[in-house]
């Protein structure tokens, strides 16, 4: 590989962290207001379920409902409140994704 090739790929991780890196280590270092935490605590579980709900309900950029994929999130989404378990999540989304698609 040439040099420019070995440049691009550095550039690019940089580019890539130091979003990512720089705000984490500046706001660690500062005292937030309580009321700055408690908002920034729940924007992560926000913008998951902004990207799942999505996912969900947009195909080809236009709202359409796919049931056998709102019925196997229904069961995990269920799963994940009743058994607190992350890995019984992801089987039971797996397992039940993988039935209705060979039922449907």
């Amino acid at each position: 590989m040439s040099m420019r090739v070995w440049y691009i790929i550095i550039g690019g991780a940089i580019v890539t962290i130091l979003p990512r890196v720089l705000p984490v280590m500046l706001i660690s270092k500062m005292k937030l207001n309580k009321k700055v935490e408690m908002f920034l605590k729940y924007i992560p579980i926000s913008i998951l379920t902004a990207l799942v709900l999505s996912s969900l309900v947009i195909s080809n950029n236009e709202f359409s409902i796919n049931v056998p994929v709102l019925i196997a999130a229904a069961i995990t989404c269920i799963t994940a409140v009743k058994k607190n378990n992350l890995l019984l999540t992801v089987i039971v989304g797996v397992v039940s994704m993988a039935v209705l698609r060979m039922i449907v």
